[in-house]
């Protein structure tokens, strides 16, 4: 690739990692002048998150069932997490723009990079789920695997 980007997508799951690949990713944009899009991954639904009720399950957990539900958690988890990188990046003349995505992580930042032209991606190297990373791989790792534009991934 010769062409530099047109815009920097940036996963951000309130993880030190994550907040640090938006602030060099605002940097960046900065010197470029193009625009940044912090991402925040979140499951398609209930089932995903949750698997099926059972038994055990609380009256807390089946809240979060109904579509409602869901999405308040939605928009709490994402707001956390685009809070922290706004904190992180601090003041800036940068476009920063936010967006939620849904699906797994991995598959759901590949889907969202594949329809925007002129992406790169900008990631931390591990987030916050590192049991999850040791058992099945890390977000990163299938990112940079699978993209089809840049990935810079900040340690």
């Amino acid at each position: 690739m010769t062409d530099l980007p047109d815009i920097l997508l940036v996963p951000v799951d309130g993880s030190r990692n994550a907040n640090a690949a938006a602030t060099y990713a605002v940097r960046l944009a900065d010197k470029l002048g193009v625009p940044v899009r912090l991402l925040f991954a979140f499951p398609e639904s209930p089932l995903d998150m949750f698997g099926w009720p059972g038994e055990g399950a609380s009256r807390k957990d089946l809240e979060h069932f109904s579509p409602e539900g869901f999405e308040k958690l939605r928009n709490s988890y994402s707001k956390t997490a685009f809070d922290a990188a706004r904190k992180a990046i601090g003041e800036t003349s940068v476009s920063v723009e936010e967006k939620t995505i849904a699906g797994e992580p991995a598959k759901a930042i590949l889907d969202h990079a594949g329809g925007v032209t002129g992406g790169m991606i900008i990631m931390g190297r591990r987030g916050l789920s590192q049991v999850k990373e040791i058992l099945m791989g890390s977000t990163t790792q299938r990112v940079l695997h699978h993209a089809k534009c840049p990935v810079l991934v900040i340690r």
